[in-house]
This record gives C-alpha cells, sequence and structure tokens, in this order.
C-alpha cells in the first residue's frame, strides 16, 4: 500500500500530491494496460482509494472498478461518522461512563444537524466546485454565511456569496444558470432521501463537534483543551475497523480479486 505523496521522480526527487495525481497516475496505468499484470506467480492487480469529495452532487467521478470512493466526502468523514462512541467520550473529555452517555444522548444526530445549519454553504460550495469558480466560497473554508458560524444563514451573505461564485464561473451566464438549477436539484434529492451527512467535509467536523460540547457543559469543568486537534487522532485510533461499515469497502475489493 502506497500513499501518493511517497511515489517520487527518480531524477527530481520531487513527490506526486494530491487526488489529481492519483488520477493522472490512474489514467497512465489503464492506458498502458497495466491495471492487471499477470506473472507466474499470479495476477497483481492496482487499486485507487480516492476522496468523494463533492462529487455524488457536483459529478467529475471515475467509474472503474480499480477506483474505490470514499463513502462520505472524505477519510475524516468516514471515520467521524463511524466512530463517536461512549469510550472515545470518556477518554477524550476524561468523563465517567453515566456522563458519557449523557453526552452522547444530548448530541444526538449532530452530523445531519450541521448538515441542515449549512445547507445553503454545502450548496454553494458544489456550484463554485462544478462552475471552477476560485473564490472564498469553497469546501477547504467553513461557512462564511451563517451568523456566530453555526447559527441560521443569513440571506443577504447567501445572496453576495451566490452573486460572488456566479461571477467568477468559467462559464457562460447561461450555462452557469444551467449549473446552478442543477446543482439545487441535487442537493434538495441528497436531503430528501437523507443523505445530507455524506456532504460533510472531515475537517469541518471536529469544531461543530467542539462548540455542540461547549453549549452542552457551559460552565461545568471539562477538559476540552485541544479537543478539536486531538479528536480526529483518537477516533482514528479507536474506531473499530472490522465492523460492519467497511464492509461496502471489502466487497469492492472482493470483486477485484
Amino acid at each position: 500500500m502506497w500513499l501518493v505523496e511517497q511515489i517520487r521522480n527518480d531524477a527530481t526527487g520531487k513527490s506526486a500530491g494530491g487526488k489529481p495525481a492519483v488520477l493522472s497516475f490512474f489514467d497512465h496505468c489503464k492506458k498502458s494496460q497495466s491495471l492487471r499484470l499477470s506473472s507466474p506467480s499470479g495476477d497483481r492487480l492496482l487499486f485507487f482509494c480516492l476522496d468523494r469529495d463533492s462529487e455524488q452532487i457536483t459529478g467529475g467521478g471515475r467509474r472503474s472498478p480499480h477506483i474505490l470512493y470514499t463513502h462520505n466526502s472524505d477519510v475524516e468523514a468516514d471515520i467521524f461518522a463511524h466512530g463517536i462512541s461512549e469510550d472515545v467520550v470518556m477518554s477524550s473529555l476524561s468523563l465517567d461512563k453515566w456522563t458519557a452517555q449523557k453526552t452522547l444522548s444530548y448530541l444526538g444526530d449532530w452530523r445531519l444537524e450541521l448538515a441542515v445549519l449549512w445547507r445553503d454553504w454545502i450548496e454553494l460550495c458544489c456550484l463554485a466546485k462544478a462552475l471552477g469558480s476560485r473564490c472564498e466560497v469553497g469546501f477547504g473554508r467553513e461557512s462564511g454565511i451563517n451568523l456566530d458560524k453555526y447559527g441560521p444563514a443569513d440571506q443577504a451573505l447567501v445572496a453576495a456569496a451566490r452573486a460572488k461564485v456566479r461571477s467568477r464561473s468559467k462559464l457562460t451566464p447561461s450555462e452557469t444558470s444551467k449549473i446552478e438549477a442543477k446543482i439545487a436539484a441535487k442537493i434538495a434529492s441528497t436531503y430528501a432521501r437523507g443523505d445530507a451527512r455524506r456532504a460533510l467535509k472531515g475537517k469541518w467536523i471536529p469544531n461543530f463537534l467542539a462548540w455542540k460540547l461547549k453549549g452542552y457543559f457551559g460552565a461545568t469543568p471539562v477538559a476540552m483543551q485541544g479537543f478539536e486537534a486531538s479528536i480526529g487522532r483518537l477516533v482514528m485510533h479507536s474506531i473499530d475497523y472490522s465492523g460492519q461499515w467497511v464492509a461496502v469497502y471489502h466487497k469492492r475489493i472482493e470483486v477485484m480479486l
């Protein structure tokens, strides 16, 4: 198993990086018919694992048995979707079992809550991605249109952000409007069928989780110093990687074998 950053140019020592590099390598291997290599010792298969990002809404994903996308938008989002357990809450906040149970009950479906709060922001980020608009609206940032970040969306800010995204579009006004309508329809469909959580970026989650917890505990002294930075590592090391949630990945790999 190799990270794309580990693949280096022998002459320059420069490493590849990011999703474009993975896809470029995939395209090269596909063109050279080297995705499957046979030898006396058996077949060797190349299998590429990628973050899905927003492609279930914006499109652009590759269809190949040799490519496996994350179920949620990225690896971090996958981990948070299945890793916030009672043990993690106890360990991360130094809580007793009873308090951890009460805390989890309070949190409820916190991922869906964030997806609903930031629905307008997610739609605008998808629109910016689909239009190729380079501006302050994008999945690399937290919402800039919600009051106090996790309050309701300010419709004046929504309109201003939409206008900025449209103005930076690489398409004609007519094409831009068509893409805008298409993204809006896909967002509506995604939320209607209960898939809104899958649109959350993993980097958004720790800060929202910390905000929820701070609101719950209030003035109660709880060990939350450095929580946002450490919770991801704790979840990653605590999650059950043999759980039912990984079955979809196992099945995809087994099909190749």
